[in-house]
């Protein structure tokens, strides 16, 4: 069976698997994205993740990237997301003076794992539907029927962390200010967290105090509101069929989950008609949507 690899590329980490063309995750490889200096050193690591996954059946590499990206090019255009210079890398250009017969594909990060979830999970069966994913950003994803997935003139289309949430609000890595990732994220709650009490603490961190902080307990809490008020913004100009919301933050769901439910129902003028449910594979989707790219270029 042909085989591929999928690399999900992320602020915090770099995530790769060897797949075969059911979506099976055979073998997986990492490294750690913070501690890179530069664009190339994050290129070296994405680089020797693909060397250990590497095998003679693999037909191509896909990658899904933070930032906006030009498909067609494999390049990161002006905004790349929470990676340290990442815009305007030529990731495919790059990638082919060390694999250069091997087909290269690059997608937004968010799309591969919004394809993933169509393929094989919470996504499967709708035609219609919004993929979140929250990690160290926001990402987003929008899937229509008979069209696909919405890349826009300049392939930033479905950029939904980039929508302004508060008007000349907190500046944001795009260049803007107020963009909903500056509220609804991972980094969102360290930032807001750090700001109110001068402690910097990881999220995690933040999540497992909020019983005895009660500072942490009302950033949760505005996170979940926050969350359901940009839900119900989506649902009202998108009227997608589901809403599913993957990415790291996912995993801390316990927290907040049903918090966010409760405040979508009373905000929507209509909260039954739409279904929001969590990603099926989580911090896999990435890889398998990734796989899945070139399983489909490839053919």
């Amino acid at each position: 069976m042909k085989r591929v690899i999928g690399i999900d590329l992320g602020g915090t980490s770099i995530n790769g698997g060897l797949i075969d063309e059911e979506g099976n995750i055979i073998k997986r490889a990492d490294k750690d994205t913070l501690t890179a200096n530069s664009r190339y050193e994050v290129l070296q690591r994405v680089s020797e993740v693909i060397d250990t996954l590497m095998e003679d059946e693999v037909i191509g590499i896909g990658i899904g990237s933070p930032g906006f990206i030009d498909f067609d090019e494999g390049k990161v255009l002006k905004v790349g997301g929470n990676i340290k210079d990442w815009a305007g890398t030529s990731i495919k250009e790059e990638l082919k003076k060390r694999y250069f017969n091997i087909p290269i594909f690059v997608e937004n990060d968010a799309n591969v794992a919004a394809i993933c979830e169509h393929w094989k999970g919470a996504a499967k069966k709708y035609n219609n539907f919004i993929m979140l994913t929250l990690g160290s950003g926001l990402g987003g994803a929008i899937y229509i029927e008979n069209h696909g997935l919405i890349k826009g003139h300049r392939y930033r289309g479905g950029e939904l962390g980039h929508a302004i949430f508060i008007p000349n609000g907190r500046l944001c890595t795009c260049g803007q200010k107020g963009c909903v990732e500056q509220y609804i994220s991972g980094n969102a709650v360290e930032k807001i967290y750090e700001e109110r009490t001068g402690i910097k603490k990881k999220g995690k961190d933040i999540l497992k105090s909020i019983n005895e902080d009660d500072i942490a307990n009302e950033i949760l809490h505005e996170f979940s509101h926050n969350l359901a008020i940009y839900i119900t913004t989506l649902k009202n100009i998108f009227d997608p069929q589901r809403i599913v919301i993957g990415g790291g933050v996912i995993n801390s769901k316990e927290y907040w989950w049903d918090d966010m439910i409760e405040s979508f129902k009373k905000y929507s003028n209509d909260s039954e008609d739409m279904d929001i449910v969590p990603a099926e594979y989580l911090n896999d989707a990435g890889m398998i949507g990734a796989g899945k790219i070139v399983i489909d270029g490839v053919r």
